[in-house]
């Protein structure tokens, strides 16, 4: 027959197994979350930092003569002195006429 001993010994040792198999079972769950939210922060990192570089971009360009030249055009449609100006108007929204059958 089996001592008191022994069994108490098993019962205290399978208790601890389930009880650090548990924890870690967590822990990695947990890590596996953490990894994921770190990926996405990454991933939006990423995205912000090439927006700063083309906001970069578009400064140095908007600092140049030729920039400026643009951006006075595109904004405040403004024409260097001896260019030419031409509006056009659309009188009707067809944009073709219509073939009739």
């Amino acid at each position: 027959m089996l001592r008191l001993r022994w069994v108490i010994f098993w019962a205290v040792t399978g208790l601890l197994l389930m009880v650090i198999s548990t924890a870690l079972f967590r822990e990695r769950r947990r890590v596996r979350l953490l990894e994921e939210k770190l990926a996405a922060k990454e991933t939006a990192l990423a995205a912000l930092s090439a927006d700063l570089g083309r906001s970069r971009e578009r400064l140095e360009f908007y600092r140049t003569p030729e920039g400026k030249a643009r951006l006075a055009r595109e904004q405040f449609n403004l024409v260097l002195p001896g260019e030419r100006l031409f509006r056009v108007t659309v009188e009707s929204p067809d944009l073709l006429p219509q073939k009739a059958p």
